[in-house]
């Protein structure tokens, strides 16, 4: 890859965030998965993630978004910000929503969205091993209801 494609706007707007040297447990009913956490690039989110662990959340599949679950519920974390704009979402990243307090994680093929049009995430994590796993389980929610994941620190 060329110097100059390494520098261009959209590959830095984003791609530059997803740095990070601390790994998460994501665990659910059945199965778990490993979570890469982007502390380096995305700080005070990941920083504010980090006190609240471990973190318990009540999931349902997403009605606009595409393949992803969300939380059932406002989880503020004390972020009200945005670190970084993300619309388009990939396979296994973790994201959070400032303005409402929601948690994210998508399995597939996603777009964030809400009723009234496009939205933005902050992505803080992707899912390093366990995305087919964790994918058959996000799909579930569809038919199945609430699903919980817990968050905790990887050991």
């Amino acid at each position: 890859m060329s110097d100059k494609s390494e520098n261009w706007y959209w590959e830095k707007t984003w791609s530059d965030f997803r740095r990070g040297s601390r790994n998460l447990v994501m665990e659910w009913d059945g199965g778990e998965a490993e979570i890469a956490l982007f502390n380096e690039g995305v700080p005070r989110t990941t920083a504010a993630l980090l006190e609240h662990l471990p973190i318990e959340l009540p999931m349902v599949h997403v009605a606009w978004s595409g393949d992803m679950v969300m939380s059932a519920r406002a989880n503020p974390i004390g972020i009200e910000e945005h670190e970084h704009h993300v619309r388009l979402v990939r396979p296994g990243d973790l994201a959070y929503d400032p303005k409402f307090g929601e948690f994210t994680v998508t399995y597939g093929t996603a777009e964030a969205r809400l009723p009234s049009g496009p939205n933005t995430l902050v992505v803080f994590g992707q899912i390093v091993k366990g995305l087919d796993t964790f994918a058959a389980w996000g799909r579930a929610r569809r038919f199945e209801g609430v699903g919980t994941l817990v968050f905790r620190l990887a050991p």
